[in-house]
């Protein structure tokens, strides 16, 4: 099983969905737009959604970030029951350190 950091921009919108797309694209921050637009609670945390395993989300995002070989670190939009999702694609851990190794 493999662990994700899930950073994302959740909006209801579809066409809301690519014109944030679009501005990450001509290099808006991340961040910023996930604070301003998204319906996640995670935009107070600059779109940063936790550490999930691969198997805890929805197959449409995994189906996504699987099948990514853009050389975008965005992914998306991409639907779900929740709305449209656009991802940004972060490297995985490969363990999470113990309190007592991170230092």
């Amino acid at each position: 099983m493999t662990t994700l950091a899930l950073h994302h921009i959740l909006l209801k919108s579809p066409l809301l969905a690519a014109d944030v797309l679009q501005e990450l694209n001509i290099g808006a921050d991340f961040s910023e737009l996930a604070e301003e637009y998204s319906a996640c609670p995670s935009a107070h945390h600059q779109g940063f959604a936790g550490y999930h395993d691969s198997d805890q989300l929805p197959t449409e995002l995994l189906r996504a970030l699987n099948e990514h070989d853009s050389e975008s670190p965005y992914v998306g939009p991409v639907r779900t029951a929740f709305g449209y999702h656009i991802l940004k694609a972060v490297a995985k851990p490969e363990r999470t350190l113990l309190i007592d190794e991170a230092g």
